[in-house]
């Protein structure tokens, strides 16, 4: 017994370090944010009324933190050791509806309550390398809906592809904020369109 106690302490104080050690060796991901726009070249004439911003419906593949990467188009991967700063589909909701203050395209917006609401599915949003060359592509796909009746008032996709410098994160990262930027203020001054 009293062999023992050593032995099992030396063990406990192994596996203690072997976690220390494991723990050090896990290097955070570098994290990384998208940037809804504050200038537009066209400000929509504000809609008399107040809009709800839901959450993006995704495939599982966007589902997630990671930055996608296409190698080819029927293949999936994700940048190694790099992320978003939240889920991809919260992050998109929360830069919409930040896009909709700076721009002033609706009366007023939340993610709760509103007269209509924008219904959103992200399609892509990944840097596609299939060509040989980066190139960041998103596509949304948008639905405004009258919250009282239920009804689809208008549906339309939008779409952005910018090419990246190169294939780094940085790169990649700049090149999906600009397409994203695009898509953002098209989307703005569709809804703003919607006079009632």
């Amino acid at each position: 017994m009293s062999r023992s106690a050593p032995t099992l302490a030396t063990g406990v104080l192994c596996l203690g370090l072997m976690g220390c050690a494991l723990a050090a060796s896990t290097k955070p991901p570098t994290t990384y944010d998208l940037v809804a726009p504050r200038s537009f070249s066209a400000a929509p004439r504000p809609a008399p009324w107040q809009l709800v911003v839901y959450e993006p419906t995704a495939v599982h593949a966007l589902e997630t933190d990671r930055l996608m990467v296409r190698p080819r188009a029927d293949q999936v991967s994700y940048y190694k050791g790099i992320a978003w700063s939240d889920r991809l589909p919260r992050l998109v909701q929360a830069r919409l509806i930040e896009t909709f203050q700076n721009s002033g395209a609706v009366k007023a917006v939340s993610a709760s309550v509103g007269q209509y609401a924008l219904v959103t599915d992200l399609r892509a949003f990944q840097i596609d390398v299939s060509s040989g060359k980066a190139v960041a592509e998103i596509e949304i796909f948008a639905k405004l809906v009258n919250t009282s009746t239920g009804k689809v008032v208008s549906t339309k996709g939008f779409s952005a592809r910018v090419p990246a410098s190169t294939d780094a994160p940085g790169d990649a990262i700049a090149a999906l904020n600009q397409a994203f930027t695009e898509v953002l203020q098209d989307t703005t001054t569709w809804v703003a369109s919607r006079r009632a």
